[in-house]
């Protein structure tokens, strides 16, 4: 057995290819019922725009994702794995590494890699900029007054550390599994390109979706050369954290 990127690779269980997929989509299952529960309890009504909810029924919303995402990442550790889980996603974090990388990749992806990706399009087309931001609006919109720091803690610290174990330690792991009779260099591009298309699936945004892509790369290639999570979760959360920060300031 030799270790790749924090990857044990040789004959160890990995859960089938199949096994994301259908996490994702049952995490967006329990989201809804998560959602419409609290929409009835506080309204008698389960049906509501995104733009309405309050921040409460926002967190509602993700913590339906997040449990399934966690929860999903978990029983692989246990049944496909043979670890624990926190070894399985390669959860780790060395501040003095991850800190700044983490923080200079997240920034750097927010104000100079996306704008770039759809400097094209905005130069021919200004009013794309404003769609392309208005998914993001609308969620820090959901946070009047106080209700700006509940917003930004789940897009800063719930988000990041959910979605990185799903998509960077339990996906791109998953797939890097299938391939270790390919190349390094071909289980690298499936397993980055791979994680990072589920990703960007995930947010249902058709007109962000390159973006999303190229984000969950860059997120999936800090994996593959630290062979841990820690500087992946630290660069999402600063890449969201920019973005609530200037939405939050134009409101």
């Amino acid at each position: 057995m030799r270790m790749e990127a924090g990857v044990v690779t040789g004959k160890r269980a990995v859960p089938p290819l199949w096994y994301p997929v259908v996490a994702l989509a049952l995490s967006f299952v329990l989201s809804i019922i998560f959602l419409d529960i609290s929409l009835s309890l506080l309204h008698g009504n389960p049906a509501s725009a995104l733009s309405s909810l309050t921040p409460f029924e926002l967190g509602m919303n993700e913590v339906g994702l997040w449990v399934v995402f966690v929860g999903s990442a978990a029983l692989a550790a246990k049944v496909y794995f043979g670890e624990r889980f926190l070894q399985a996603v390669r959860w780790h974090l060395k501040p003095a590494v991850d800190l700044p990388v983490g923080v200079a990749a997240g920034v750097l992806a927010q104000l100079v890699v996306v704008p770039l990706l759809y400097l094209p399009v905005t130069m021919e087309d200004p009013a794309v900029g404003r769609q392309l931001s208005a998914p993001a609006q609308t969620i820090v919109g959901i946070g009047a007054g106080s209700g700006i720091y509940v917003v930004a803690a789940i897009l800063v610290i719930g988000a990041p550390v959910a979605e990185e174990i799903f998509f960077r330690g339990l996906t791109y792991r998953t797939i890097l599994g299938h391939f270790t009779a390919a190349r390094p260099w071909l289980r690298s591009v499936l397993a980055v390109g791979g994680s990072s298309l589920l990703f960007a699936i995930a947010h249902f945004e058709p007109l962000q979706f390159a973006g999303l892509f190229v984000v969950g790369c860059i997120l999936a290639i800090l994996v593959k050369v630290t062979g841990r999570l820690g500087t992946s979760i630290v660069a999402h959360a600063s890449f969201n954290l920019v973005a609530v920060i200037a939405l939050a300031h134009l409101r």
